[in-house]
C-alpha cells in the first residue's frame, strides 16, 4: 500500500463522518414524516450508536 499523507486521512474521515450525519438526518425527518410508524427503526438506530 502507498503512504498517504495525514492531510488525506483527516479529509477522508471528516467526509466519512459528514456522510454519515446527513444520511441520519435524512432518516430522521422521514421518521418525523411518518410519525411513529418506524419507531422501531429509531430504536435501532439508537441502539446502534
Amino acid at each position: 500500500m502507498p503512504q498517504l499523507s495525514p492531510l488525506f486521512w483527516v479529509f477522508s474521515s471528516l467526509m466519512v463522518v459528514f456522510l454519515l450525519m446527513s444520511m441520519m438526518v435524512v432518516f430522521y425527518e422521514k421518521s418525523v414524516n411518518l410519525n411513529k410508524f418506524d419507531l422501531s427503526k429509531v430504536q435501532m438506530m439508537k441502539w446502534c450508536w
